[in-house]
């Protein structure tokens, strides 16, 4: 290595400046880390890792062979590193007693400077620094890796249950004529009641239409759960969920890694259309979770930027050029929610034309914050939903979902007349209580409207040549029993329906710990 007087030095290995490789790691690592419960695999940390510890070696080796004096190097390179890592926290902690960035932006680059000129005249103290830096970087490094690795051995201890459902056997009256099946989720898209009750939304032409194509629709159809990985895994699974079992695999109360990791295991549904001669097509969002599926025969899924990367950027000093009007805790990149959105409804409109017999799953957003699209699908922006307002602008979007919808059902049809299609949701919005102060909301002390608008949700079920009344449904159906009713109408089985109940939980700190509100939601007639 050189020196600043160009000879080389080996008397010191200790003292080489790796401590901005591992500063530029850390945070990449410690912000996945500390949102493991998002994570079911570590494939979303590779690019972001990578990119930040090879933009660090960069650096360090451009400044040094700039002075030849690679000490120096090292010390400039960790500060510009640690300026431009810290910047986003250092807004989320000082947005709620400054109105503007630009206060902050100035005092943040006067202490890099200050770092800076430090750093250029650490002198003889170069060396020492270098030897601490590297110590106190590597430990942090370690204990978030070592959090980390035991997280994920964790994951991979949480294995599918094992029941009588878990062999289900599909036994169709023609095994020749298997119809293409359709379940699309669209997470948080509200049952009819909320929409005209909260939203001041008639929704009514959107269900018509879906009965004209042979629908059957549940007006005041209720989630099961109160969060997305729940109501998904207790539908896909057909059955109630062990909260007992989840928790035990949990390291906290809060902790949601068990939930999440349970959706990438073998499910029910998928597994007996597969073992029948399905193909599986998985149609993904931006959400971890629901990226991929471990049964997924074929999986569709945007190869932008993704959740974690947005994550991680609003944590940078990428957030002082952000929107305006974004909010200390909003870190989506709303044009790349837009692309992740237009990306899985342009698949689906593809797949119909895909070989049959299919099964195919999309979890979809686009009535889910933020509210990326207007009415027509064009862009809207934080700005012009600041100024209408998360009810019109969840209605708009609702609206843009509906026309989607309405001409993919007849892109399926048109394709297959016999196909069954699904088109229902997991959970409905948040009340706005709620997204005041998610953590401490408490369900017990929800008002009835507040649980309507969160539990009641759209759906609709079209089983072409079955009597669906006569085989189960209703009105006021919950997700868990609508593949019991789909296989019994059209594939052959004899399954009991469960009784139709909801469950919440006191907050996010008990996520677990469920009590029951069926009797306490709109049961329709």
């Amino acid at each position: 290595m050189l020196t600043a007087r160009g000879r080389g030095d080996q008397s010191d290995p200790w003292s080489l400046p790796l401590h901005p490789v591992l500063a530029a790691a850390y945070p990449v690592v410690f912000l996945f880390a500390t949102n493991a419960a998002e994570q079911v695999t570590l494939e979303p940390l590779w690019q972001p890792l990578l990119l930040a510890a090879g933009g660090a070696t960069l650096l360090v080796l451009a400044l040094g062979l700039l002075w030849r004096d690679w000490h120096r190097a090292g010390l400039v390179a960790t500060v510009l590193i640690i300026g431009f890592f810290g910047y986003g926290h250092a807004w989320n902690a000082a947005a709620e007693i400054l109105d503007s960035q630009w206060p902050l932006i100035g005092a943040w680059l006067l202490l890099v400077v200050i770092g800076l000129i430090a750093a250029v005249r650490a002198g003889r103290f170069a060396r020492p620094v270098n030897r601490g830096l590297n110590l106190v970087a590597a430990i942090l490094l370690a204990l978030n890796a070592w959090s980390l690795g035991s997280t994920m051995v964790a994951f991979g201890s949480v294995a599918p249950p094992v029941d009588d459902l878990a062999n289900l056997q599909l036994v169709p009256e023609d095994p020749t004529d298997l119809p293409d099946v359709y379940y699309i989720v669209l997470d948080r898209y509200a049952g009819s009641t909320a929409l005209e009750e909260r939203y001041g939304y008639d929704n009514e032409p959107f269900l018509t239409a879906l009965e004209e194509r042979g629908f059957d629709v549940a007006r005041h159809a209720h989630a099961n759960y109160i969060k997305t990985p729940l109501s998904l895994v207790s539908s896909l699974n057909i059955d109630v969920l062990d909260l007992d079992a989840l928790e035990a695999q949990a390291s906290s109360p809060r902790d949601r890694e068990p939930i999440h990791r349970a959706l990438q295991v073998p499910l029910v549904v998928p597994a007996a259309l597969k073992e029948l001669g399905y193909q599986y097509i998985h149609v993904s969002n931006w959400w971890t979770p629901t990226t991929s599926n471990v049964d997924a025969d074929r999986t569709f899924r945007y190869e932008g930027q993704d959740e974690f990367t947005s994550v991680l950027a609003q944590t940078t000093f990428i957030r002082a050029f952000s929107d305006p009007h974004a909010a200390p805790d909003d870190p989506w990149d709303w044009p790349i929610m837009r692309e992740n959105n237009l990306y899985a409804l342009d698949r689906l409109d593809e797949i119909p034309a895909l070989p049959s017999p299919k099964y195919v799953f999309a979890h979809l957003v686009t009535t889910h914050p933020p509210y990326v699209h207007d009415v027509d699908g064009s862009f809207t922006g934080r700005g012009v939903v600041a100024e209408r307002g998360d009810v019109e602008s969840y209605v708009r979007q609702l609206r843009y979902a509906n026309s989607r919808m309405l001409s993919l059902v007849d892109r399926i049809i048109a394709s297959d007349p016999g196909a069954v299609i699904v088109l229902g949701a997991d959970e409905g919005p948040f009340p706005a209580r709620y997204r005041r102060s998610e953590w401490a909301f408490n369900w017990r002390e929800a008002t009835d409207a507040e649980l309507e608008e969160k539990f009641g949700i759209l759906t609709a079920v079209r089983v072409p040549g079955a009597d669906l009344e006569a085989a189960g449904f209703h009105d006021a159906i919950t997700p868990v029993n609508i593949f019991r009713i789909i296989f019994n109408a059209r594939f052959g089985t004899d399954l009991a329906l469960l009784p139709d109940r909801t469950w919440a939980h006191e907050n996010l700190y008990r996520f677990y710990d469920m009590f029951e509100i069926t009797d306490r939601l709109d049961r329709g007639s």
